[in-house]
């Protein structure tokens, strides 16, 4: 494809730190760059702890895991996410309470949650930001949480760089959680990051990311080294990972402002039929860029996605509705069926940071040329 969605911003830099990761001889886990990216990154979302994960399904299951999630809970999730939300949950063989979405920035449904925990004794509940925007009602979820003692693992995977009224994506949760994966805001390939300001769950995190083997470190016998305490999980990130993690983080600030750039340009080209929708008080980072098509049939949105991609624009449609996954323990909480809607009504295009004016504008012309295309047939 010639527009692709997403790409990482690599350049020499990402190079030398890998070089030097190499040349260390240490490729394992609890390399020196890991530590770097794990206190820097903990820093930029102003949480104390911090660590470097395989990637943001792992981290979002280990999340659960070590506030305790057992078979009997049941674990809030909007039905428009990525599929890691729901398959988490599965690992742990709890339930998972999918609340449907409201349809301005794709977040829980505040009214819906309420009618969740009226219904549902919830033990937890995983706050989404999609596409770059904070999640419209995160502020009164989090006091409804609260005063239900519920715990809240914050995914910021999509909005990393994002705030609401100041307050950084990343500070409102017990855990917070980021995909790492390369076409994320800063990308390893694969990897994520798990961060607390909480230190017993920070301690709990890294005893189950490390097999629940507590005595690896030199300073305990050498015949406790393979000593576990019960399940445990081979989560921690490499060593190379983590310095091509601290080589983007090093131009977060870069990719961050390019990211807005884009997503201003997109919309003052296409106004309001751009989604999600901007938040008085909320800053977006426009991870992506979706165009919603809300008076169009399905194949006629299906048509201009064919075409947009014979023309070397790469595109994605909406999220598949997690209430549609199948084989997993779940209930669904909907009134209009949001998610679905979103699902069949979007066309997601390129959002990568090289993008220029006359980038988007092609775009659109393309649309428009695909529309008379179609409406001729």
């Amino acid at each position: 494809m010639k527009y692709v969605l997403n790409k990482p911003h690599i350049n020499n830099l990402e190079i030398k730190y890998v070089k030097s990761a190499v040349s260390s001889g240490w490729l394992s886990v609890n390399g020196h760059y890991n530590k770097i990216l794990e206190k820097k990154f903990s820093k930029l979302i102003n949480n104390k702890f911090g660590i470097s994960l395989q990637n943001g399904t792992a981290a979002l299951h280990l999340s659960l895991k070590s506030i305790g999630v057992l078979p009997k809970h049941k674990i809030i999730i909007p039905s428009f996410s990525c599929s890691a939300n729901i398959s988490s949950i599965s690992q742990c063989n709890a339930t998972a309470i999918i609340v449907d979405v409201e349809d301005e920035t794709f977040g829980l449904d505040y009214d819906l949650v309420k009618t969740a925990i009226k219904k549902h004794k919830i033990f937890a509940l995983q706050l989404v930001h999609v596409y770059g925007y904070p999640a419209r009602d995160t502020q009164k979820i989090i006091r409804l949480c609260r005063q239900n003692k519920i715990k809240i693992i914050e995914d910021g995977s999509e909005a990393l760089g994002a705030n609401i009224n100041g307050k950084k994506i990343g500070e409102f949760g017990d855990i917070s959680v980021f995909s790492l994966r390369s076409e994320k805001m800063i990308g390893v390939g694969e990897g994520a990051m798990v961060c607390t300001n909480n230190k017993s769950i920070y301690e709990k995190l890294l005893l189950l990311a490390s097999r629940n083997m507590p005595y690896r470190t030199s300073k305990y016998p050498y015949w406790k080294k393979y000593v576990s305490l019960g399940e445990g999980y081979n989560y921690l990130m490499p060593h190379v990972l983590a310095a091509i993690g601290c080589a983007q983080l090093k131009k977060i600030s870069f990719i961050i402002n390019n990211k807005i750039r884009v997503g201003k340009i997109y919309q003052s080209i296409f106004d309001k039929n751009i989604l999600p929708k901007k938040i008085k008080g909320n800053k977006s980072v426009f991870w992506l860029n979706s165009l919603r098509f809300k008076n169009f049939s399905i194949r006629k949105i299906q048509f201009i996605g064919n075409y947009l991609k014979s023309q070397g624009i790469e595109v994605r449609s909406g999220f598949w509705p997690l209430n549609k996954t199948p084989k997993v323990k779940k209930i669904f909480i909907t009134k209009n069926n949001v998610a679905l809607k979103l699902y069949n009504s979007l066309i997601v295009l390129p959002s990568n940071i090289e993008l220029q004016k006359k980038d988007i504008m092609y775009f659109k012309n393309q649309i428009n040329k695909s529309i008379k295309i179609f409406e001729k047939n």
